[in-house]
């Protein structure tokens, strides 16, 4: 479940253009997250850098 506000309920109803913040903080042929290796590969290092302490 997520929320949106009235302005954006309004403009989508109505087929008014409307900017996403997504789109305006993320570049087009970009991504959001980059070189974060996956969840994976993540846990991976976490229990390596556990082992050492």
């Amino acid at each position: 479940m997520f929320f949106v506000s009235e302005e954006f309920l309004r403009k989508y109803e109505s087929g008014e253009d409307f900017a996403q913040t997504i789109d305006e903080a993320v570049p087009l042929g970009t991504e959001l997250f980059e070189n974060t290796g996956g969840k994976k590969e993540f846990n991976e290092r976490r229990r390596e850098d556990n082992k050492k302490k």
